[in-house]
This record gives structure tokens, C-alpha cells and sequence, in this order.
């Protein structure tokens, strides 16, 4: 289905829901991560606690290049911390994204959890500015991230954006040396 829809081979189109099945399958461990935390006597008659709670509605914008990996991406993890999670797929390749939403089901997800929206421009500004979504999560061109992100953050939305196709990392000011870098 992905390689007929998408044009990618069919290596490339196992790659990509390989990819995305790895995602699902940490999300599957995570009520481990999910405990909080509690330290006794932190301060002298302080105690301090964490405790994680489920957001409510959260919202994934994918990309139409990784249909399958990307909502796998955003979904599982969503899902998995007891959220139900509207997917908003490309619309140049929604078959993937939809029978994926189907096998949620049909593993025993309950109807109505994980929700599939199509369409373009104003499906993606109703999720933005919907105030039952508490959180978006999007992976596309860089000039559409930057709106996703300054429209869902002045709609009180927590956001998490990737544009360009970028990894981001994180350089700490004493990673600069004046000494050359030898193998």
C-alpha cells in the first residue's frame, strides 16, 4: 500500500514502517518512565514529588514522505501516556495513515482514541486553534513549522516543531576547543 500510493520501493516503504514500528514498541514499555518521582527530605521539611498525568487531546502533523513512520512516531508515544490523539496525515498520501488508524482497532484500541482527519490548511488551523487540543506535534517544511508553532503556542498549545528535516543538537559552550580535532 505505501510503496503503490507513495513511489517509494518496496525496502524503502519496510524501512519506513520498520522505523516507525521501533517507536511503537518503546512506547510499549513506557508506564515505566511514567512512575514520577519522590525524594524524601529534599530540603529540611521538603519533600518534592512528580506525577505525570495524560494531557488529553494531542494532534500530529505529518509529512507526506514517511507515511507511515512519522504517525507511528507521533501516535504511539501520544497513546501510550493515555492520550487520544487526532492524526492529521499529507493529504497527497492518506491510505497509509488510515489502515494504520484501522490496526489500532483492530489491536484493541477503542474506537474513537485515535482519529484520523484529512484535508489540508484549514484541517490543520482547526487543530491549532481548537481549545480541546491541548498539544501538536509536526514534522514538515520549515516555514510551515514556524506557523504551526506561533499559531498552536498563542492558542495556549504546547508544541513541538521539526521543520527541514533537521535533527536538532545541543552544543555546550566548553565543546569549543582552539585545539585541532585529530582522528
Amino acid at each position: 500500500m505505501l510503496s503503490s500510493e507513495h513511489g517509494k520501493t518496496v525496502p524503502d516503504a519496510h524501512g519506513d514502517i520498520q522505523r516507525g514500528l521501533e517507536v511503537v514498541e518503546f512506547a510499549a514499555g513506557i508506564p515505566h518512565l511514567l512512575k514520577g518521582e519522590f525524594t524524601d527530605n529534599a530540603g529540611t521539611g521538603i519533600d518534592v514529588h512528580s506525577l505525570r498525568q495524560p494531557l488529553g487531546v494531542v494532534a500530529g502533523i505529518t509529512p507526506f514522505n514517511f507515511p507511515a513512520m512519522i504517525p507511528l512516531w507521533k501516535a504511539a508515544p501520544s497513546l501510550a501516556c493515555g492520550n487520544a490523539f487526532i492524526l492529521k496525515p499529507s493529504e497527497r498520501d492518506p491510505s497509509v495513515p488510515l489502515r494504520l488508524a484501522e490496526l489500532f482497532v483492530e489491536a484493541g484500541l477503542p474506537p474513537g482514541v485515535l482519529n484520523v482527519v484529512n484535508g489540508g490548511k484549514e484541517s490543520v488551523d482547526t487543530l491549532l486553534t481548537d481549545p480541546r487540543v491541548a498539544a501538536v506535534g509536526f514534522v514538515g517544511s520549515t516555514p510551515i513549522a514556524e506557523y504551526v508553532y506561533t499559531t498552536a503556542t498563542a492558542h495556549g498549545k504546547r508544541a513541538q516543531c521539526f521543520g527541514g528535516a533537521k535533527n536538532h543538537m545541543i552544543v555546550m559552550p566548553d565543546a569549543t576547543s582552539t585545539r585541532p580535532w585529530t582522528p
